[in-house]
Formats: structure tokens, C-alpha cells, sequence
């Protein structure tokens, strides 16, 4: 969860300093949505939208496509790096991972357009990092750098299993009106 947190203030950063955003109050309320269960509530997208301070459907439209464009997509290509992690496990060796790596093709052409391609190597080497423990059963260091974990099918299907949930509950979040 904290790669999601540290991408979420990375790629609305900008909208954040420019809004004079709480960011604690925002990253609450995101972390609510993402890690609720169920379809997101009236109360729950309410709140969402008023730590932007927007209710124009227009200004909503304009962040939700930011966010679709960079942060979305983002975890669009986490997603699909856990799909090759599981069909690593099962070969015992790291699948091409295509669909990924178009994914992360289209999240840097995003990013450079801002000169924030930098931020996607952190997610990229642990991305690989987490490929090759995959298809070789072993651990792989915590991404806040405390100690490892061990990559299982279990963990791997329950992450990805998440990330569909917490996907989505963003499409719910991100719409013009509830």
C-alpha cells in the first residue's frame, strides 16, 4: 500500500500544491476508497471529490482524466506485473510480460511530459525484482526496505486479487457524478 500512497503524491503533486490540498486528509480518504470493500458509497465519493474542493462535473473531468492518464495506469501495469509474477511461479522462469511492458510504455510517454519519468525506476526495479523471486520461489525485499517477503502463489493472488478491487473502486470514484 505505501507504493500506492508514494504514486498517488507523486503524480498528483502537482494538483495537490497548485489546490493547497491536505494531503493527509486526501491520502486518508484515497486510502478509504481503495481499501474499502463493496461498491464505493454516496458518502464515500462525497468525500473523495471534496478534499479536491470540486463539484463541477467539468474540473472533475479534467483530474479524472490526469488520474486515469497517470495514476490508473500506474496501477493498471502493477496489476499486470502480478499476473506475469504468478505465471512466473507456475514456469519457474520470468514471462515476457507484454502486456505490462506496454502498460509502463504508456505511463512513461505520461510521465515525460511533466520530466517525472524518474519516479517509474523505483516501480520498475522492484517490478523486476519481483519477477525473478517469483520464478524462483524466494523472497524479495520489503519495498520500504524493512525485512523481505516471501513471494508465494498465496500472495501473489491475494495482491492481485486487491489490485482488482482497488481498480475497480477507483473507476467507481472517478467519474463525473456518482
Amino acid at each position: 500500500m505505501k507504493l500506492f500512497q508514494i504514486l498517488f503524491l507523486v503524480f498528483l503533486s502537482t494538483n495537490a500544491a497548485a489546490q493547497e490540498l491536505n494531503q493527509t486528509a486526501l491520502n486518508s480518504v484515497v486510502q478509504q476508497i481503495v481499501t474499502g470493500s463493496g461498491p464505493v458509497s454516496r458518502s464515500e465519493y462525497d468525500k473523495f471529490w471534496q478534499q479536491f474542493g470540486m463539484t463541477k462535473a467539468e474540473d472533475k473531468a479534467q483530474l479524472i482524466d490526469a488520474m486515469k492518464q497517470r495514476f490508473v495506469l500506474a496501477q493498471e501495469y502493477q496489476r499486470e506485473i502480478w499476473l506475469c509474477a504468478e505465471q512466473a511461479w507456475n514456469s519457474r522462469s520470468v514471462p515476457p510480460c507484454i502486456k505490462a511492458q506496454n502498460k509502463l510504455s504508456l505511463l512513461r510517454t505520461e510521465m515525460k511530459k511533466s520530466d517525472s519519468e524518474s519516479a517509474l525506476s523505483p516501480m520498475s526495479d522492484y517490478s523486476d525484482k519481483l519477477l525473478n523471486a517469483a520464478a524462483n520461489r524466494t523472497s524479495i525485499q520489503n519495498s520500504n526496505g524493512t525485512g523481505e517477503l516471501s513471494v508465494t502463489l498465496e500472495m501473489i493472488k491475494s495482491t492481485r486479487d486487491g489490485l482488482d478491487k482497488m481498480l475497480v473502486r477507483l473507476g467507481q470514484v472517478l467519474r463525473p457524478n456518482y
